[in-house]
């Protein structure tokens, strides 16, 4: 078992936040009967073990903090992220309504159209391909700060880009399960050819998937087969099928979330973590 020396407050509170997301997993999983997939969560975990073990088999022999704290904070990602990914896919079906509609019509207000947007993309096939790798690169963007972070010795920044990523993923989960949304793209038609030609990450195939998941749900539980389910507010505020407010909304969450995040970093706080 780790003890608390090994870990400092905000990777303590990370790994508080994963270990409830975890047990709320596992109690919605006996409850509705769903069945998990036991090799792809079974390579999660080891991969994310073996992080932790050489993170803490550094930072307890004293050979390299910055080597202890990047493995530490990357498996506590990778284990917070699995978590959190099945804890928002085992919020379906929601019968709650989505909000969409309210969004279109708040969009339109502002002279946003999202076909609108296909099209104008298809006339500029260069711009249109740096704003599908910008989407793509959201994730790796992540991997490779964590990486730079720690092994630079910026474990203060790392430990805010833990904490942040954290509350606002689980604040956007939270947000989604009392008003889902499915994105623009789920209602708003576009032209076969405009797809074909924009090739959007998100197109209106699988925003017809996410609603089929709103309103059914799924038995099969596998990190594999999960999509994004969020539309509003997303991580992925650049490209896609998503609204125009989820770019000021994504900005509203990111600067709570750090707000919180340097909350949690201060010394009473971690001082607190440090003794409960």
């Amino acid at each position: 078992m780790v003890t608390k020396r090994i870990l400092n407050a905000p990777e303590l509170f990370a790994l508080r936040i994963t270990l409830a997301t975890v047990a709320l997993d596992l109690a919605l999983v006996f409850l509705r009967g769903a069945r998990l997939d036991p090799i792809g969560y079974g390579k999660i975990v080891l991969l994310a073990g073996m992080l932790l073990a050489v993170g803490f088999a550094y930072r307890r022999s004293g050979r390299s903090d910055s080597i202890g704290t990047t493995c530490l904070c990357t498996g506590l990602f990778i284990l917070f992220s699995a978590a959190m990914s099945l804890f928002n896919h085992m919020l379906v079906p929601n019968g709650r309504p989505v909000i969409d509609e309210w969004l279109i019509r708040a969009d339109a207000v502002l002279g946003y159209d999202w076909p609108s947007i296909i099209a104008w993309a298809a006339e500029y096939p260069l711009w249109n391909e740096v704003l599908r790798l910008t989407y793509l690169a959201t994730l790796p963007q992540i991997a490779i700060l964590v990486i730079v972070l720690g092994l630079t010795g910026r474990i203060r920044d790392l430990h805010s880009l833990l904490t942040t990523v954290v509350i606002a993923a689980t604040g956007a989960v939270l947000f989604w399960g009392l008003f889902p949304s499915a994105g623009a793209k789920a209602f708003q038609e576009v032209p076969p050819a405009l797809l074909e030609a924009v090739r959007p990450i998100v197109d209106p195939p699988y925003g017809a998937a996410i609603i089929d998941l709103i309103h059914n749900g799924t038995s099969y539980l596998s990190p594999d087969e999960f999509r994004g389910l969020i539309a509003f507010p997303s991580f992925h505020i650049v490209h896609g099928g998503h609204h125009l407010l989820d770019i000021p909304a994504g900005i509203a969450v990111f600067m709570l979330a750090l707000a919180a995040s340097r909350a949690v970093s201060r010394p009473a706080t971690a001082a607190a973590f440090a003794r409960a």
